[in-house]
């Protein structure tokens, strides 16, 4: 798959979802002390268009829809049987823009060096900058869809769901 797929303009219908996991919309007197409260829902359907998710409910629900009717041979369906649906993972502090992995960095923060320690052997974070300048934007282009993807690929996402787009009622 590549990175960007998900945004296609075919309408996506995920069906049979053994068990939907979302984030529920906060409730300040009541869900004060959950940070994350969240909600689950069994036999479970999901409608997404133009990569946004338009409505949820179950499977019953959807297959009766009379707009899913009308546009089903439109619509790209995914059985989701026997599997777990739930939001992606935002990572709010990713850097996808860099040519070489800092590991040999993380691995000398492990042992107690220094961020100034790092620098000097020629790490941290100039090292990254260099990398980045020095870089054609061909090289970058395609090292950031790679990173891109990757992350797509184990759940990470670049932008919180709006909960206004999710309905949780049948998806009529």
């Amino acid at each position: 798959m590549q990175y960007g797929d998900c945004v296609k303009s075919k309408p996506l219908l995920l069906l049979n979802i053994t068990q939907l996991r979302r984030c529920a919309q906060r409730h300040a007197a009541r869900d004060a002390a959950l940070p994350f409260p969240i909600s689950a829902y069994q036999d479970a359907a999901v409608l997404c268009l133009a990569g946004k998710i338009v409505s949820v409910g179950t499977t019953k629900d959807a297959l009766r829809d009379p707009w899913l009717t009308k546009n089903r041979k439109k619509v790209t369906e995914i059985d989701c049987r026997g599997r777990v649906v739930l939001p992606g993972f935002v990572d709010s502090h990713t850097h996808p823009v860099f040519m070489h992995p800092r590991l040999v960095d993380f691995e000398k923060r492990i042992s107690g060096a220094n961020y100034e320690e790092i620098a000097e052997a020629g790490g941290g974070i100039r090292s990254s900058i260099d990398g980045v300048r020095k870089a054609s934007k061909t090289a970058l282009t395609q090292k950031v869809s790679l990173v891109l993807a990757d992350l797509a690929s184990h759940g990470t996402t670049t932008s919180r769901p709006n909960p206004a787009t999710v309905s949780t009622s049948n998806l009529n």
